[in-house]
């Protein structure tokens, strides 16, 4: 199985008046001391999923004839000191798992 790890899930860029965006250094996320791995590609993003008022840590993942699911980690930890050592879990539909098929 192809797995990359979540390298842009903290990335945070800035839009200066000239061309192109500059991106800060990849930071690799860990939950319970390990790095987190996606099945495929990973699209990381972070959102308060259990409006908790912290942000937690929401992947989209698939691609590579992997079945594309969302997963999630909630942040366990508090502001400014993230910790996404509770879970994951996947999100759901009424018909269970989130999915796509691998062309998105």
């Amino acid at each position: 199985m192809n797995r990359r790890l979540i390298t842009a899930a903290l990335v945070l860029w800035s839009a200066p008046a000239t061309a192109g965006y500059d991106l800060d250094p990849e930071i690799l996320v860990e939950a319970g001391g390990s790095v987190i791995e996606v099945p495929g590609y990973s699209v990381p993003s972070l959102a308060d999923w259990n409006d908790d008022g912290l942000p937690d840590l929401v992947v989209g993942e698939g691609g590579g004839g992997e079945t594309g699911k969302v997963r999630v980690h909630l942040n366990g930890g508090v502001p400014g000191a993230p910790d996404f050592a509770t879970g994951p879990f996947y999100a759901q539909t009424t018909a269970g798992d989130l999915q796509h098929d691998d062309s998105g």
